[in-house]
This record gives C-alpha cells, structure tokens and sequence, in this order.
C-alpha cells in the first residue's frame, strides 16, 4: 500500500496491487517470448498456475450476472450488482452491505462506503458502475466527487451522507477509492483502484488458492535455530493448540489431509502418547511444517508467521486440539518447522514431500489440485460442500454444516437424509463411469484415476474444463439410482447390487448418443445436460429408461454366459460388462426403446 495525498485529504491507493495486476497483464501478453527462453519452464508454469481456471470465471460471471439481472428497474440491478461485490469481494456481511449502500438521491456521487462501523482507520468510498454505465468520464467524475464531497455542508446533506463526512473528519479517516464495473476496464490512475469484472474474477481465484492471505499470527518457541529461509523450533503443546484455535479457519487449507478423527493407528497412536506418556510425544512424533510467505522474530523466540499453513502435522494439531478439550494436563512438546515460501510452486512441493506420514492416498492429494479447488467453489453456490480434503466436512461445526442445504431442484435425485456432501473421490469415480464411459475401470480400480493414479493425466489434464456439472450430474445419478431404483448394496436385487456404476454409463450412453446425438467426447455437451436435470420429471423418465435397458441387458442369455466365464458377479462387472460382446447387447437393448427415445427426444430438443 502506498499513502498518496489528494487535494487535502489522504488516499490509499492499492499500488502493490496495481503493479501486480500490470505485471501480470504483461507476462500474459509475453508469454510467447517466455516460451524461447532457457529455463523458464518454471516461470510459464508459476504464471499458468496464478491464472483463474475457465469454468471458475465462467460461474463466477454467471452467478454475478444471475444474482444482478433479478433486478426489476436498471436502478434495483445496480444495487444489486453493488451487493454481490461487497458481499462476495469484500466479504460484507448480507446486512452491513445493505448498510453501506447510499446511492440514489443527492448520493453526491458515492455509492457505498465501508466499513459501515468506521473501526479501520481508512474508509473505502465506491462508484459502481453495472453494464454499459461504465465510461472513463464516470472514473473521472467519481474522484472529483470525493473532492467535492468533503467541502460540502454536511447541514445539507442526507442524514447518512451527513454522518459519513463527519465521522471521516472526526477520526481523520484516510479514503481510498474503489471503482468497482462489470466490464474489462484498461484504465491506469494511482488515486483510484478500478475494480473490474476480471479483477473480480481474481480476487475470487486467490481467495481460494491462497486462503491465509493477508492473515498473521504470533507464536511462541521454546527454542529455536534459523537455517537460511527456515526456522527449526521446539514448541510446546499448549502454545500449539493456541495457535490452531486462533487460526482454525484457514490454517489447515493447504494441508494434503484434515483431521481423520482416529480413524488411522497413527491418530490412535498420538492420542495414546499424549494420555499416557506426554513427555515421550516430543520423542515419538515426527513434529509439525508451518511454510509462512514470510516471518520476522518480534523478541526471543517469539515469531510473527504471515500466511501461516500447517501443511504436514493436520492430524498430531488436532489430535492434541481434541486431547486439551479433556484435560488440563497438556505436558510436553513438539518440533516444529517454519518454512518461508511465498512461490506457489516451492509451496506445493514442500506439502507433497513432507507428507509421508499415515500414506497420503490418492483422494488426499486432491487437495493440491486446482481443478477440485475450482469445483469446491462452484458447488459450494449450489449448496453443496464438495470434500477434497479428507474429514474437512467432519471437523466443522454443526452450525457451519448446515449451512450446505444443497439445491432445490437437485436435492430431488438424493436420499432425504443426504448431508450435502460430495467426496471427491466418489465423484471423480462415478464421472470415469459415465462421462467418460469407463465404468470397469472406474469399479475395479478407482484409485489410477486419482491424482498419482496412473491414469489420472488421462482425464484431468489441461484439456478439461473445470466444469462442477461434469461431477454433480453422474453423481446425482449414482445417488437417484440408490435412492430408488434399487442399485447398491441396500438395493436388495442380487445383480443390481454390483451395478450402480455399470447404471451410470447406460445413463449417459442413451442421453449422447441417442438423444443428443453427441459425436466424440461426451465431456463437450456436459452444458446440453442443465435443462435436463433441471427438469425432474423429464430426467425420471430417462432414468427409468436406463434401468429398462440394463433390466433386459442383465435377462439377456449372452450376458449369463458371460457372466458364468467371469464365474463372479464382483469379477463381471469389474472386468467383463463393458466389453465389445457386451456393449452390443447393451446398443441391442436401447435400440428396442426405440419409441420411447424418440418421445423423450422432442422434449429435450424442446428444451434445447
């Protein structure tokens, strides 16, 4: 931040934000030169990784935009397109964005300021700008409006325009001014910080990415030693379950795996140690990795971390957590590891190596990646807490639980009793099965199409679109089929029981290639398939029809002789049912609900 003054009062001006969002329209621009230059593989990649994935920009537009155009007057949307930016940029609570709105009559140019409670020493003044309202002119007017607007006669003003200039006068509040527009906005002005549709965009993506950004906390080491960027340190296990409590809400984000609440011999263990033996604790656990984008020493041995990540010892930090909650008695001590990495990259690397403990699988490490981090934010707009970090659901609040009460339409596919969460690895696993209609595979073997699978690069690879329908909607299906076409274990049919995902491909194969008609990758016309989830009784019908069709596939002749060669019905269904045979007679027995296709099919072309 850099203190500027303007025309006798103070303003803030995002500078270090400014400059980097310059640096990083030049890099987008340059990167062909990057391209040819030796040893800058490392660079193109840090610069891909900062980038907003595709789907993510997408709907986060289309959420604003949805949210925006409820609006019944141009003047309701304007308000609108205001109240999605302080709450969702800003993270205003829904009532002190409502507060912090003043625009319309003798508004003197402003249209929201915050803090609504005055308690920084700096107010943030915005313009907003929704659609094509925004011009160069209106930046220009809205500056010399802030001028104006503290040589005004505060008798005259309205009563909370009134109260505003007051109290920046009383307090001597620096402003800064935000000009916030829904349009790409290429406009440089130090006094001013333009905030437009692709800044918003980013300040989204790095929330996500990076979610201690910004924030810092003190601790406390028994001893310590530095190492180049890297602080080596004892520290006790009170002063670390302080720490944890103070920073819970997003000291964990990076972290490959939460807490797993015992369910592993290595949770089990520590809890055991610290029951019996805390003085051994310090002896018997590997210790803790804190990577900080940077730290200072304030006194001996006390450390201020900011952007501190406990990205190796989730599981010791909450295992001692839950361990203070019952005692009193919270002897002993733990190594720790403070660790400056401000480059995304060396971040990444350091929690995926110093992760060897209580075996990282596969669906852990989905944590690291940012396609899953993307559909986590996508899914979360819809109710819905996408789980990429394994027991990151478990350890919150009931209360925060709640919140996740999914969407109206697409609760209807799932059991009553659903609690709104999707395991990554469930999804990942059921859209292998339909989408990508691979569905022995996806049974037999889940774990290669997860990240370090084998087959993970096959499938999630810069080629796929961060796209939350292309998990949501063979998961809804999966779900639908449990819930009340009897698949699963609970389904009781003998067969049936092992075909959940078998279900899932038929699914998809009669919606693409004879309804939609779709030609090549199925992943391509994943948009096609909103309406027809979003049409209940539509979709039912369809998936009616698919249990029609395995129905007669699993009576079929050909398919028991098949299935007494696979001699299990766990060996047939992981290795046989999607063979050429077999998908033949799968093609054979859609084709024979010719008419009710063609019936389903001028609906959805309808629809389309």
């Amino acid at each position: 931040m850099r203190l500027a003054s303007r025309c006798g009062y103070y303003i803030i001006t995002s500078f270090s934000n400014t400059d980097y969002y310059k640096a990083q329209v030049v890099a987008e621009k340059s990167s062909g030169l990057l391209e040819y230059i030796p040893g800058s593989h490392s660079l193109l990649l840090q610069k891909k990784i900062e980038q907003p994935l595709e789907g993510f920009a997408q709907n986060i537009k289309e959420s604003l935009v949805e949210y925006t155009e409820s609006g019944k007057s141009d003047v309701e949307k304007g308000h609108n397109f205001l109240h999605w930016v302080l709450t969702r940029v800003f993270e205003a609570t829904e009532d002190d964005a409502s507060d912090a709105i003043i625009d319309g009559a003798n508004d003197l140019g402003i249209d929201a300021y915050l803090p609504v409670d005055f308690s920084d020493n700096k107010i943030r003044l915005f313009q907003s700008k929704y659609g094509t309202a925004h011009s160069e002119e209106a930046i220009a007017k809205f500056k010399e409006d802030v001028k104006r607007l503290l040589t005004k006669d505060v008798t005259k003003m309205r009563p909370e325009l009134a109260n505003l200039v007051t109290k920046i006068q009383e307090k001597n509040l620096k402003i800064e001014c935000c000009y916030v527009t829904s349009q790409q906005v290429n406009y440089d002005d130090e006094s001013v910080e333009i905030i437009d549709i692709d800044k918003i965009v980013r300040s989204l993506w790095d929330r996500i990415k990076k979610p201690a950004a910004g924030k810092k906390s003190k601790i406390k080491l028994e001893k310590m030693i530095h190492y180049k960027n890297t602080v080596l340190g004892v520290l006790k296990l009170r002063e670390l379950t302080d720490f944890v409590t103070k920073n819970r809400d997003f000291v964990f984000e990076s972290n490959i795996r939460q807490w797993m609440q015992f369910k592993t011999n290595v949770n089990k263990g520590i809890r055991e140690t610290l029951q019996n033996t805390p003085d051994k604790f310090f002896y018997y656990n590997n210790g803790i990795t804190i990577v900080v984008s940077s730290f200072e020493e304030l006194q001996e041995n006390i450390m201020m971390l900011h952007a501190p990540q406990i990205v190796n010892g989730a599981q010791t930090s909450n295992s001692i957590l839950d361990h203070a909650k019952r005692t009193n008695n919270l002897d002993g001590s733990i190594t720790v590891t403070i660790i400056k990495a401000d480059d995304e990259l060396d971040q990444n690397n350091i929690t995926k190596y110093r992760n060897s403990q209580n075996s990282v699988r596969g669906k852990d490490l989905v944590s690291l990646m940012d396609f899953h981090k993307s559909i986590k934010s996508q899914l979360e707009n819809y109710g819905y807490f996408y789980e990429i970090q394994a027991g990151s659901f478990d350890s919150k609040t009931k209360s925060l639980q709640a919140e996740f009460k999914g969407d109206g339409i697409y609760n209807r596919y799932l059991p009553e009793n659903h609690k709104k969460v999707i395991v990554a690895k469930d999804a990942i696993q059921v859209l292998i099965a339909g989408i990508e209609q691979r569905p022995t595979e996806s049974y037999s073997s889940p774990a290669q199409f997860l990240p370090r699978g084998s087959k993970y690069d096959d499938v999630f690879n810069e080629n796929l679109k961060d796209d939350y329908r292309l998990l949501l909607y063979p998961y809804l299906v999966k779900e639908f089929a449990k819930k009340s076409l009897g698949y699963g274990k609970r389904g009781g049919h003998k067969t049936k029981r092992y075909a959940t995902l078998f279900f899932v491909a038929v699914y998809f194969r009669i919606i693409y290639k004879s309804i939609l008609g779709t030609r090549g990758d199925f992943k391509e016309d994943i948009v096609k398939m909103e309406p027809i989830f979003k049409s209940n009784k539509l979709n039912e019908r369809i998936l009616k029809l698919a249990d029609v069709v395995v129905t007669k596939f699993l009576e079929d002749t050909v398919v028991d002789d098949e299935m007494e060669i696979a001699n299990t019905k766990h060996n047939f269904f992981s290795h046989h049912v999607w063979n050429e045979a077999m998908l033949r007679v799968v093609d054979k027995k859609i084709r024979q609900e010719e008419d009710e296709i063609e019936s389903i099919k001028k609906l959805v072309n309808s629809l389309l």
